[in-house]
């Protein structure tokens, strides 16, 4: 048995001889890798942060170079001194934020303790357990890489700093500089941002719910998230009254303190001047750096505002400055009908401006009122609204140009009905024109803004490929169920749209098809000069270049015959109004040579704007800004003339022809294109209603059109269309080269306006030209959309 026993002693006394030196070993190895790590840590960077004397404060610049705004922590308010700040407010933050506060050294090991066996479990490194004396390292010297590093040298560092300063300046220090939301660093200023007064007036539940916000600011936003804000007082309190800093009474009284937040007009004052940019430019660049240094929100932010970076921007400060006046001008801004409980004026606006061949923006208001606060709700760049009719010339027209269509096709706008959903036409009952118009062109829909078409359309191309067409567009905000909801044709989403996302849908549009994502950052560089970040176009082609000025041409004939738009302009815009069913928001998106502007109106909560009259508000605020800019620096470009091909024959003056088709061919084959949408008989249209087509609507078509609809032809079209050059032309085969010959030598005759009138209730249409043409060629079919 003693022979059997050796082994096994000998065995078990190596393995823990073995075990021993492993131990010691990783001791060994574990004590040079952090010894490595403080080695590493910069000479100076403990006096960096007692002396505080490194230059912290960001800059931002126009696009000019010049400066326009500066950032840093305490900037939203003014430094307090220890003795300034209320005893309730310092034990709230050491209660939640670090209990053992005045016993450690800089360090917590009872929580490091913890927060291992924490990580352990969870396989991360969630829990931090960090002091507030390591929050304050990290925070000054912006340390917020997630790893075992960093963590070794900020436990030194705070350990370092403790023996360098009181416990009292480290709570000064840290509660003058700490992240609060908002914009606010700072107590003082989270103050004044959320209760409108000093710091040293705060009540105990002030108190506590401001020390909640410090674990995560834009989750305990009281703002935007008030019941979370709420939760965490409650728990902060909570945590006050176990470390007997409040008595139960106090805790009782604080906890039922209806928290009474501050209206804008009793906020900080303002700290720097364009607000809305430079608020967009700030959350662009947390974007920017939360995506290239992988940190959280938080984290970025605090490096925005004390990285010590230099921004350069797209703003136009002259644009801006333009935008600014408008919207604190009653002569523009629809009259104030009343103020919500937060003292906002209402109804609200919102406008963007975009230089559509960079994808710049130029100028933004993220709403109207007092401009006296910072990092609040941008309407312009966060809210999302129904775009009502705004939205057809993106998620139809385009799409139908793409698949071939024309502005000359012709869709029949009569009752329609799918599956249960029957769209109406806005004028029906308005004008005292009848519900439907027959026959008209694409143009005319788009001019009109009727609805009917535009979903018998979206039918026709599928509501599928009209919903991916928007998301190529840029549309971030669409849904599955949109996917397959006819009503997105004519603004029906379920939930909406953003303002900046219409706009830079249009601008796609103006840029010849070019989508372009809307930017404010052209560079972002750090304290030393080097660059961290800079913009690179990216460009998608989401239309062909002639599709897309054929679409600009027919935005022009919506703005030039003002039916839908109510006013008039002395320089070119093209352009779309847009007004949901129950009239809760208002639209109007367009666009010169040079730039695109897209505003919104309607109210925060929505409600239906009837009491708005006459001209639509929105298209008020475009004229305003866009009359200011044209008349400063003029009009630089020229809208691109449509190349026009049809895919068919061109006849002669002396030669007419006629030719009749009812065969069905896809939009993309040659010949005359015939779409049948089921859809009730054109018969059902009222035929002795006044026919409104004979609203002097301008036509920029190479053709005119004779459109006759009566009981002798069953609902049959006729099309009459020549050129008044004598060329015979088949142009869909015609070389570019020659097709701008054939252009200057027919320029005139091709461009030149026709007014469309309208002879009798039976919806027929006739050309008043100045120079008449031949009545003998004409073109018959038979069906609801037709292109030739």
């Amino acid at each position: 048995m003693k022979g059997q026993k050796r082994p096994l002693q000998t065995f078990f006394k190596s393995l823990a001889l073995t075990l021993a030196a492993l131990t010691v070993f990783s001791i060994g190895a574990l004590g040079g890798t952090i010894a490595a790590y403080i080695k590493a840590i910069p000479p100076g960077t403990l006096d960096e942060i007692v002396q505080d004397t490194i230059n912290n404060t960001t800059i931002i610049f126009d696009e000019m170079g010049r400066e326009v705004a500066t950032l840093n922590r305490g900037q939203s308010g003014i430094r307090v001194s220890y003795n300034q700040i209320p005893k309730d407010l310092i034990n709230a933050f050491i209660a939640i934020e670090d209990e053992r506060f005045w016993y450690h050294n800089g360090i917590d090991i009872k929580r490091i303790i913890g927060a291992f066996i924490h990580n352990l479990q969870r396989r991360s490194l969630s829990e931090g357990a960090s002091t507030i004396t390591q929050q304050l390292v990290r925070n000054k010297l912006l340390m917020f890489e997630k790893s075992f590093k960093r963590k070794i040298q900020e436990q030194y560092l705070a350990i370092q700093l403790e023996k360098r300063l009181t416990k009292q300046q480290i709570l000064e220090e840290y509660l003058n500089t700490i992240n609060l939301g908002n914009g606010a660093y700072g107590v003082q200023a989270a103050a004044y941002t959320y209760f409108g007064k000093d710091v040293s007036k705060l009540s105990l539940a002030e108190c506590a719910l401001i020390a909640g916000i410090t674990k995560n600011p834009s989750y305990y936003n009281p703002f935007k998230f008030p019941d979370h804000a709420k939760k965490r007082q409650q728990l902060v309190l909570k945590k006050m009254l176990e470390l007997g800093y409040i008595t139960e009474e106090e805790y009782y009284q604080a906890i039922n303190q209806k928290l009474v937040y501050a209206k804008n007009s009793n906020r900080n004052l303002l700290p720097y001047k364009h607000p809305y940019f430079v608020d967009s430019v700030i959350d662009e660049a947390i974007r920017i750096l939360q995506m290239q240094r992988g940190i959280t929100q938080e984290e970025a932010e605090d490096l925005v505002y004390g990285g010590g970076l230099k921004i350069y921007t797209t703003l136009d400060s002259s644009i801006q400055s333009v935008m600014e006046e408008v919207f604190s001008d009653s002569n523009y801004m629809p009259t104030v009908r009343y103020y919500d409980k937060n003292g906002v004026p209402q109804p609200q606006a919102a406008a963007v401006l975009i230089d559509f061949r960079t994808g710049a923006v130029k100028g933004i208001m993220g709403g109207r009122g007092n401009m006296n606060a910072v990092r609040l709700f941008n309407r312009a760049t966060m809210s999302v609204r129904q775009p009502g009719s705004a939205i057809k010339p993106i998620a139809v027209y385009a799409l139908a140009l793409e698949r071939g269509y024309g502005p000359w096709s012709v869709i029949l706008d009569a009752p329609f009905s799918i599956g249960g959903y029957a769209p109406k036409n806005w004028y029906a009952n308005k004008t005292g024109y009848s519900s439907y118009k027959g026959y008209m062109t694409l143009r005319q829909a788009l001019v009109w803004s009727a609805n009917v078409p535009a979903v018998k359309l979206a039918y026709k191309l599928g509501v599928q490929n009209v919903y991916e067409n928007l998301r190529k567009f840029g549309f971030t905000t669409l849904t599955e169920e949109d996917k397959n909801n006819l009503s997105i044709a004519i603004g029906g989403f379920t939930y909406g749209v953003k303002p900046i996302e219409l706009t830079a849908a249009f601008a796609a549009v103006a840029n010849g098809g070019v989508y372009i994502k809307p930017h404010f950052i052209t560079k972002i560089e750090d304290r030393y000069g080097n660059t961290i970040n800079e913009y690179s176009y990216e460009r998608k082609r989401v239309m062909e270049e002639k599709n897309a000025q054929l679409l600009t041409d027919m935005l022009q004939s919506v703005v030039k015959t003002g039916i839908t738009i109510g006013t008039s302009f002395n320089y070119p815009v093209a352009g779309k109004t847009g007004t949901t069913d129950d009239n809760k928001d208002r639209w109007f998106v367009g666009y010169t040579p040079d730039y695109v502007l897209g505003v919104w109106v309607g109210e925060d909560e929505p409600r239906p704007l009837d009491y708005l009259d006459g001209t639509n508000p929105a298209v008020k605020i475009f004229k305003g800004i866009m009359d200011k800019i044209v008349s400063e620096r003029g009009i630089k470009h020229y809208f691109t003339k449509p190349y026009v091909g049809y895919k068919g024959y061109v006849c002669k003056k002396s030669s007419s022809r006629t030719y009749k088709q009812n065969i069905n061919t896809s939009p993309s084959n040659s010949g005359t294109q015939i779409l049948n949408v089921t859809a009730p008989s054109a018969g059902s249209i009222n035929s002795n209603s006044k026919e409104d087509l004979n609203s002097k609507i301008t036509q920029q078509e190479p053709s005119q059109a004779k459109v006759q609809n009566s009981s002798g032809q069953n609902g049959t079209q006729s099309i009459l269309q020549q050129f008044k050059n004598g060329e015979a032309i088949k142009q869909s085969n015609t070389a570019p080269s020659q097709q701008a010959k054939l252009n200057s030598k027919a320029s005139n005759e091709i461009t030149e306006p026709q007014t469309i009138k309208n002879n009798s209730a039976a919806g027929t249409q006739t050309n008043d030209i100045q120079n008449s043409f031949p009545q003998s060629n004409e073109q018959t079919v038979s069906d609801d959309i037709y292109s030739h």
